[in-house]
Formats: C-alpha cells, sequence, structure tokens
C-alpha cells in the first residue's frame, strides 16, 4: 500500500466538496479521508491510502481532477508515504 497527505490551507468549502467526492471514485484508491483542523479551520487536508504507488501515479499523471485541484487549490501540496503497517 501506498499513501499520501495533501494539505490546503483554505477552509472547505462546495468547490473542495465537490473535489472530494469526485476523487473518491478514482480507480486504484482504498480509503480517503477529508479532514479539517480543530484549531484552524482554515488547515484541511485529505488522506489517500491507494492499493499502490503505480495507482496514484497514474492518478497523479494523468486525472484532470488532479489538474483541477492544482489549479483552483494554488498552497496545495502533497506529501508521499510508504505504509508500513496497518490494521
Amino acid at each position: 500500500m501506498f499513501a499520501y497527505i495533501l494539505r490546503v490551507h483554505q477552509a472547505p468549502s462546495d468547490e473542495t466538496n465537490e473535489f472530494f467526492r469526485r476523487f473518491k471514485d478514482t480507480p486504484g484508491l482504498l480509503h480517503a479521508y477529508s479532514l479539517q483542523g480543530e484549531d484552524d479551520p482554515n488547515d484541511s487536508g485529505v488522506v489517500a491510502i491507494w492499493e499502490s504507488r503505480e495507482a496514484a501515479e497514474r492518478y497523479l499523471q494523468s486525472s484532470p481532477l488532479k489538474r483541477d485541484v492544482d489549479e483552483a487549490l494554488p498552497t496545495v501540496t502533497r506529501t508521499f508515504y510508504s505504509v508500513l503497517d496497518s490494521r
């Protein structure tokens, strides 16, 4: 398994909620969690768990949704992780 955490300094909105709804249908995506900071409502993110690094790379390299997110949310960052253990 492979994971990434997407962070953006913007409160959730109708636009970001729509992005997340579309994202959940991505092939190879096992789990996705939309997060909002408890202390700072403008600190939001997504934890995405993928079946493989290749599945995540396919999304990152060719998805129109990824391009839409990057254009609409210029502060977006993604940090990548190998999943070592899970429950």
